[in-house]
């Protein structure tokens, strides 16, 4: 799942989301014990290696800027 530049900030997703793979705009994350830079200053991001596409966050985006990967 990725998110648009449409992306409000509201943080439904990040709430919804049940593996924990939204992470707020400008935070660190971690995979398997490692530490990353965020991948977005501007808006919520979706980390590929923790989403399990369940698509839960699609259901609660007011603006529909949640979409599968290309």
């Amino acid at each position: 799942m990725k998110i648009s530049d449409e992306c409000i900030a509201c943080s439904a997703c990040i709430d919804e989301c049940p593996s924990g793979a939204i992470q707020n705009a400008g935070s660190e994350y971690e995979v398997n014990g490692q530490t990353f830079a965020a991948l977005s200053e501007d808006h919520p991001f979706v980390v590929a290696e923790l989403c399990d596409d369940c698509k839960s966050c699609t259901e609660v985006c007011p603006v529909e800027a949640i979409t599968p990967n290309e």
